[in-house]
């Protein structure tokens, strides 16, 4: 099968399920404003928590989440030499998905803040944060073309 074939192919699938993930993003903004809303005031289902010391907790877990992105989004993409093109496309679908899987844990430590203590602000800062990531490490056809190119540079995608 010709090669930019069976890239464009996985490189639809990948695209799809990332879409999805950012989509949940906006499903998680949905759902913290539903909750405000029935539950007005809201202020957490836990009362009598120590918010500076849970922000600096969740604040540094989502530093580390970005730093296990840029982990994750190296780490899956480098080539063994026995491999082909299309198991080289598997390999950047999986490296697609498990890098934005891993980008969504910012705004999922906000919502946990959100249900702890009521913080509306920390849960929409760190949601941008995983906006940020996702958007930065959407899959790219070019980006996955020029890999391609440059580790196969015998196969002419």
């Amino acid at each position: 099968m010709e090669p930019v074939f069976v890239l464009r192919r996985i490189f639809r699938t990948t695209s799809i399920v990332n879409g999805a993930l950012v989509a949940g993003l906006f499903l998680d903004a949905l759902i913290v404003e539903l909750i405000r809303s029935q539950f007005k005031p809201f202020g957490g289902f836990l009362s009598g928590l120590n918010l500076p010391f849970l922000r600096y907790v969740f604040y540094g877990a989502a530093v580390g989440a970005v730093v296990l992105t840029r982990i994750t989004a190296k780490a899956l993409t480098r080539t063994d030499p026995r491999e082909d093109v299309q198991h080289f496309g598997h390999r950047l679908s999986r490296a697609s998905i498990a890098t934005a899987t891993v980008a969504e844990l910012p705004a999922l430590l906000g919502f946990v803040l959100f249900l702890m203590a009521g913080s509306l602000r920390d849960f929409y800062y760190l949601l941008s944060v995983s906006l940020f990531l996702e958007f930065m490490y959407f899959p790219r056809f070019k980006a996955w073309q020029d890999l391609i190119r440059e580790k196969f540079p015998k196969e002419g995608t």
